[in-house]
């Protein structure tokens, strides 16, 4: 009887860890549905290549904006800086290379 017993109680044992691991198997219940994990997998790699998709071609394009024209070369008594981007024209007005050489005098 004692043999029987412990057989029994092995057999139940052995059964409850074939129901765990059948329950234990990879399917996942979403919506009322059931998915297995390639499924999930695929699922989940669709939607994250659809939101970079959408991230890179919607919205609006920029337009870069046109670049300033150059300010007219200055007649007056005012010396350009070397570093400015107004400089080759203000040096091609006639006299304005002798200001800038004169304002070498003019620093200490």
């Amino acid at each position: 009887p004692m043999l029987a017993r412990r057989a029994l109680l092995a057999s139940r044992r052995g059964a409850g860890l074939r129901q765990v691991r059948h329950m234990g198997a990879d399917v996942y219940h979403i919506a009322g549905r059931e998915f297995n994990v390639p499924q999930v997998v695929i699922g989940i790699s669709g939607f994250y290549a659809t939101l970079i998709f959408l991230a890179m071609s919607g919205g609006s394009k920029k337009t870069d904006a046109p670049a300033p024209a150059a300010p007219p070369a200055s007649t007056s008594t005012e010396v350009v800086s070397i570093f400015d981007d107004a400089f080759d024209e203000w040096s091609k007005v006639p006299g304005n290379l002798d200001k800038w050489a004169a304002s070498f005098e003019k620093m200490e």
